[in-house]
């Protein structure tokens, strides 16, 4: 009886353990994507991708489809008389 107190001791030790370092392990990649997302170099890559996308759009001599146009201005729509509701009350 004593040695199944003591191999189940040691087994839930282990198994504390395992869970300790692999939590460890997620975190520590988590925390290094997270630094290399808003690193100064990123973010400036970032930067130079919208602006460089944002050229390509404007040589476009169409920018959106009939469809999406009639879409985004019903949208706007809807959020202005919606404002408008909460301005006035």
């Amino acid at each position: 009886m004593r040695i199944f107190f003591y191999k189940s001791i040691l087994v839930f030790v282990l198994f504390i353990l395992a869970i300790h370092f692999s939590f460890g392990v997620i975190k520590k990649q988590v925390k290094n994507e997270y630094i290399n997302l808003i690193s100064k170099e990123k973010v400036e890559y970032i930067k130079d991708k919208i602006r460089e996308e944002l050229r390509i759009g404007i040589e476009k001599e169409i920018l959106i489809n009939a469809e999406d146009a009639e879409l985004l201005n019903n949208y706007i729509i809807k959020l202005k008389t919606e404002l408008e509701k909460n301005k006035n009350k």
